[in-house]
């Protein structure tokens, strides 16, 4: 762990990184907070969230296709020094509310977020890969984001509490500030390679990139499977806690303590055994949480119950990390920051469904139901992912030598990548000796007749494929595995 932490570039972004999932938190829970009491409806909290967080989501593909070919050092310090202004705009708004400015600020501020979020990941892929340390820097990454996961919450409520909804989202503004002085004060940030293409263009080719690779695309479709299973519980758990449990707040207050503790465990968890197939790892996570959830739903007492939870959180904190990890070991260089996009869209947006679906079986039926049926379809999940993903099996050896090495995860640093060149990013074999790309004859990628073979060797992309100018061919290719 000490060696990712040597690399200046990887510091300022783990620094941006851990700073922004804190100002998120506390900006949700403000301003979450501000509409619901100047509204006292949930239709108002459900119009802040589809503002904050469903419709950026759509958006933010776009946004990353226009900037993801920009120099880094200038981007992302641009993109949280415009958070900034959006918070102090609505820190004003806060003393003169209006719900329309409000939840436009939020959207505006929403596609930022996601934008430079996926650029940050995919500049940190960058950095790390270059030197084989990605699962390193994720694994530290993923211990910031679920302490401040745990503590964010808790710091924005102290702030309202003690200043007022005004004066923590000033302190938000400020905080989203000194992110883009972290950042602007930077260097040896990757230098991406000149593209010139549509933004619209751009994010169909990578579409069809996902479509394309049967990896990819199946980690994409677990992650949406995944998270809408994982987060039925949510809408569900103070009421499980408040009349299924009779425990009253404090209880619900301790099974949100529970689920935080163990995603932190679960952090530390992925960060000693990240050198795990990636399969196995994303396998351990979904299950962790199903068991965790069936526990809470036969749990006769708030103890058993908080087990559960605790379980729970140990499977959140390292099933998401894996196979965030597991999507950037397949993806290659030029598609990163697209791939990144669409990987924080589909957290962003599909949670909203689980939490609907979370609230109407527990309206139909009840809390324990709910909290059955999210542990059974977490392990279907698991079942799944175990099946859908055998070319993950291969485990990745831990690094010893300061620079890459033939078995650890490598990446062509963007500096020294043209647009149009064949991506040098290899996954992982098993093998010492790094395989070789492909030539101008390799076979084209499996169709639906024969059925991908998920063991054999993944096909590399050349000239033959790829325009000079970046973008992905888009003819139309045969649907694998049944999915267009």
């Amino acid at each position: 762990m000490n060696r990712v932490l040597k690399i200046g570039a990887y510091r300022r972004l783990l620094a941006a990184y851990t700073l922004n999932e804190l100002a998120f938190m506390v900006g949700s829970l403000t301003l979450a907070l501000l509409v619901y009491r100047r509204t006292g409806s949930a239709l108002g909290a459900a119009a802040f969230f589809l503002a904050s967080q469903f419709v950026p989501a759509l958006i933010s593909p776009l946004a990353v296709a226009r900037l993801d070919h920009r120099p880094l050092r200038l981007v992302l310090p641009a993109l949280y020094w415009f958070e900034a202004l959006v918070f102090f705009a609505l820190a004003w708004v806060a003393g003169h509310f209006s719900l329309v400015p409000v939840l436009a600020l939020a959207l505006v501020d929403g596609v930022a977020a996601l934008t430079a979020r996926a650029l940050a990941r995919a500049a940190t892929v960058s950095v790390t890969s270059a030197v084989g340390l990605l699962r390193e820097g994720n694994a530290v990454a993923n211990a910031g984001f679920s302490v401040c996961f745990m503590l964010g919450p808790a710091i924005g409520g102290a702030v309202v509490a003690a200043g007022g909804t005004s004066a923590a989202l000033i302190a938000n503004g400020c905080l989203f500030g000194v992110i883009g002085l972290t950042l602007a004060t930077a260097s040896a940030f990757p230098r991406p390679a000149p593209i010139r293409a549509p933004a619209k263009g751009r994010v169909r080719a990578a579409i069809q990139y996902a479509r394309e690779r049967v990896v990819i695309r199946r980690l994409l479709i677990l992650q949406l499977l995944g998270v809408l299973f994982f987060t039925i519980s949510v809408p569900v758990e103070v009421v499980f806690a408040e009349h299924s449990l009779h425990a009253g707040s404090a209880g619900y207050g301790a099974l949100l303590s529970a689920w935080g503790a163990g995603a932190i465990a679960g952090a530390a968890i992925y960060a000693r055994w990240r050198a795990l197939p990636s399969r196995s790892l994303i396998v351990i996570g979904a299950a962790s949480l199903g068991i965790g959830f069936l526990v809470m739903a036969a749990a006769p007492t708030l103890a058993v119950a908080i087990v559960g939870g605790a379980f729970a959180g140990v499977g959140n904190g390292v099933e998401a990390v894996a196979a965030r990890t597991a999507l950037q070991e397949e993806t290659e260089e030029r598609w990163m920051a697209l791939m990144m996009s669409f990987n924080e869209a589909l957290f962003q947006s599909v949670p909203g469904a689980g939490i609907l679906l979370g609230g109407a079986i527990t309206a139909l039926g009840s809390p324990r139901t709910a909290l059955a049926v999210a542990g059974v379809g977490s392990v279907a999940v698991t079942a799944l992912a175990w099946f859908a993903l055998a070319s993950l099996s291969a485990a990745r050896p831990p690094s010893t030598s300061p620079g890459p090495s033939p078995t650890t995860d490598r990446r062509a640093h963007p500096s020294a990548t043209t647009a149009g060149s064949p991506s040098t990013h290899r996954r992982e074999s098993p093998s010492a000796n790094p395989r070789p790309p492909a030539s101008e004859s390799s076979a084209p990628a499996t169709d639906a007749s024969s059925g991908p073979d998920l063991n054999g060797p993944r096909p590399h992309h050349n000239r033959a494929d790829t325009p000079s100018n970046g973008v992905y061919s888009e003819a139309p290719s045969a649907p694998v595995g049944g999915h267009q």
